[in-house]
Order: structure tokens, then sequence, then C-alpha cells
């Protein structure tokens, strides 16, 4: 019996892990992978700076090298999951905002009405309510990049061809007081040129001087313009 003792109590002295180690360990594996907050020990919504020095810490508890626990380096790659999702700020806003108040309100019905006496049970209902949300998410993501596509595309043809649209009115707005252009330009259609010069230039279909001195005076304003566009520093 004595010898029995002695043998139990040196198969404990040469344990590789403790058995806090092994407690930390199912304490990290029994949430569901979702729940990253309880994951990292930290209230819901904490700052970075607070699930970042958790984050140290557990991991020094749970590295492989450190803790000889059975899973703990599954436990160790749930909690360095559970800190790339929550150190982000980013990837946190869009869990703190959008998949955890889901995943609570989700639990929150369901407890009104079910009553959970197994812990796994409830687990793997978290778990169940986990993937749904994070599907949701990924759903969302797509249908909003899909949306922000279609927007450009709407821009970068329907721009053009209202451009396209409005050119004529604006153009007559802007130059149907002008009684020439030298461009063909609007309302400005026929074409006529200079009597001396030959200067070509654009009056309104049917545009008649009222008289000979008016004549000349288009003439003139006409090889004006002309010549100062041609040579503006002349």
């Amino acid at each position: 019996m004595t010898q029995n003792k002695e043998n139990n109590k040196s198969h404990e002295s040469n344990a590789e892990y403790t058995k806090e180690q092994q407690v930390l360990v199912d304490r990290t594996l029994a949430y569901p992978e979702c729940m990253y907050y309880d994951i990292l020990e930290v209230p819901r919504l904490s700052p970075i700076d607070v699930i970042s020095k958790s984050y140290r810490r557990l991991s020094l508890q749970l590295h492989p090298d450190k803790n000889k626990a059975p899973r703990a380096e599954e436990a160790c790659k749930v909690i360095n999951n559970a800190y790339d999702k929550l150190s982000d700020t980013e990837s946190k806003h869009l869990y703190d905002t959008v998949e955890l108040p889901n995943i609570e309100e989700r639990l929150r019905q369901r407890n009104r009405t079910h009553s959970y006496s197994a812990e796994a049970e409830q687990n793997s209902q978290n778990q169940t309510y986990c993937d749904h949300q994070q599907t949701f998410s990924r759903r969302r993501t797509i249908f909003e990049r899909m949306d922000e596509d279609f927007v450009k595309l709407v821009l970068m043809l329907g721009v053009p061809i209202l451009i396209l649209l409005l050119y004529p009115v604006i153009s007559y707005m802007f130059s149907s007081n002008e009684i020439f252009m030298l461009r063909r330009s609007g309302v400005y259609t026929e074409q006529r040129f200079t009597s001396v010069r030959r200067i070509p230039y654009y009056v309104k279909k049917g545009y008649q001087p009222s008289n000979l001195q008016a004549y000349h005076d288009l003439e003139k304003n006409v090889e004006l313009k002309y010549y100062r566009i041609k040579n503006p520093y002349s």
C-alpha cells in the first residue's frame, strides 16, 4: 500500500503538465469559436489594448512549449484566431456591430423558450448560431460588393450618355446670344465664309444681317475672333 502511494506521488511529480494547465485548455476549447471575447477572457466590446494584454498572457500559458496538456496546441490556435479577429480595427468593428449583436439576440430568443440542461448541448447550439451568423456576414459582404460594382457600372455608362444628351442643350444656353461661331455647335449649323480672307464661320440656319453695315461688322468680328484665337499673344 505504501509502495503504491509512493508510485502515485512519483508519477504526479513527473507529470508534464499541471491540473491548472489542463483546466485552461478545456475552458478555452469549451467556447464556440465565434465567441472571441469569451475565449480571450475579456469583457465584450473591450478595447484592443485590453484584448492584446489578455492575449499575451493566454498565449504564454497555452503555448505548446510551455503547456504539455492534451489539445494545448489546438487551444493556442483558437486564441490566435480570436485575436486575429479582434485586433484588426475593421474586422473588430464588423464583429461588434453586426455579428455579435445577432449572436446575442438569437441566444436570448432561444433561452426564452428553451432550457438547456447540458453544457455540451448549449455549446453546440451556440456554435450553430456562430456558423449561421458567419454565413450571413459573408453573404452580406458579397451583396455589398455587388451593389458597389453596380453603382460603378451605372456611373461609367450613365455619365457619358448624360453628357452627350445634355451637350446640345448646354451649348445652346451658352451660345444662343452669339451671332456666329467659328465651329459648328448646337444651332449654329449653316457654314459661311468671309468675303475677303475666306474664313469659315457658322450662323443659325437662315440668318441674314439686317443691313450692309451689320454684314461688314459681322465679317470684321469673325476675323478678329479668328486671329485672336490663332495668335492669342499678338
